[in-house]
């Protein structure tokens, strides 16, 4: 396995709460402000709230942020509000985009709150106490991992339903990205799987209790762990290529081959999977490529319609010019009877 790389590193005002990144780049909850960073490391836009941010959650073009006792709908691109913002007394402890559309935070009692994409509020289930929200397995059935560490699936879908989809209790577990979990077990063996509402697709022991993860992301080449300790490790390789072992507080994918790391500080860095320099590369040229084509479609129209402009008024010499370097024979032949004709 390669080195990964760091391709830059940024200093915001700490206390950091919260660390999301995207294909655009990175969104920082740094105290009351939300800032917007771009994948090259340049600050996009910077949102300034009244309290704390102190959790961010991306679904497309929408972003949703808890501050304070409430829950914000904010544009992805620009930072404009899209809602008004929905409050509850002791706020909302987490949020999660849903498929389809939406949103769903927990409060720190025992009920789930449902909302539009536009942030207004649709319905508030009670589903009991919880550790945390895992992940949604489809639009309708969300899992959760209860304080007794099993996990739990529940149906939004009309008269709420749930039900633990295994005996079974785990001491960690990580989000549902692409389908799969990491999960940590009373012995401390790391697995991996693919849950369903009603027990496992597949899982598998993957590693024999060397590491203790308290937060994981899934990158292109598999788990990446962050322990107690703050230290970035490979949940397979047991290593820490390219990451070093300075500790950090967050950790943020965005699944294609870049990863984010922040300290509680404020030093954020992003670094790529190896072979992601190269292909990057690539794009570029790709771009700039179809950006030539692009210029060459346009200076070619131009010249066509400058030609037939010339023809109109009779300017026969310039229009022979700029047929001949447009390489359309038939017209410079259809010129030269016109200009024979009228000689």
């Amino acid at each position: 396995m390669n080195d990964w790389q760091v391709i830059w590193s940024h200093q915001v005002e700490g206390p950091v709460n919260d660390v999301h990144i995207d294909e655009h780049g990175a969104l920082v909850a740094s105290g009351q402000t939300l800032f917007s960073i771009r994948t090259d490391g340049s600050l996009h836009w910077r949102s300034d709230q009244i309290f704390d941010v102190y959790s961010v959650e991306i679904a497309g073009s929408s972003v949703a942020i808890l501050t304070g006792t409430s829950i914000h709908v904010i544009d992805r691109h620009s930072g404009r509000p899209l809602s008004d913002g929905r409050s509850i007394p002791g706020g909302y402890r987490e949020v999660l985009s849903r498929p389809g559309g939406g949103w769903v935070a927990a409060d720190r009692g025992d009920h789930l709150h449902v909302f539009r994409p536009n942030g207004r509020g649709i319905r508030r289930l009670r589903v009991g106490s919880m550790r945390g929200l895992v992940g949604w397995l489809d639009r309708e059935h969300l899992l959760m991992l209860d304080l007794d560490g099993a996990l739990r699936c529940v149906r939004l879908h009309g008269e709420h339903a749930q039900r633990r989809i295994e005996d079974r209790r785990w001491m960690w577990c990580s989000s549902l990205e692409r389908g799969r979990l990491l999960l940590l077990d009373v012995e401390g063996m790391l697995h991996e799987g693919v849950p369903n509402p009603f027990g496992w697709d597949e899982i598998e022991r993957i590693s024999d209790g060397d590491i203790e993860p308290y937060r994981a992301v899934r990158c292109m080449d598999g788990w990446w762990t962050m322990d107690l300790e703050g230290r970035v490790r490979h949940a397979l390789e047991a290593n820490n290529i390219g990451f070093g072992d300075d500790p950090v507080d967050y950790l943020s994918s965005d699944g294609i081959g870049s990863i984010l790391t922040a300290t509680r500080e404020g030093l954020l860095r992003w670094s790529i999977a190896p072979g992601v320099s190269g292909l990057r590369a690539e794009g570029r040229r790709s771009q700039q490529e179809e950006e030539r084509r692009r210029l060459d479609w346009l200076q070619r129209s131009t010249m066509f319609e400058s030609a037939q402009q010339a023809e109109d008024e009779g300017l026969w010499s310039r229009a022979l010019e700029l047929y001949r370097a447009l390489g359309r024979d038939e017209d410079v032949r259809r010129i030269l009877g016109l200009q024979e004709g009228s000689d």
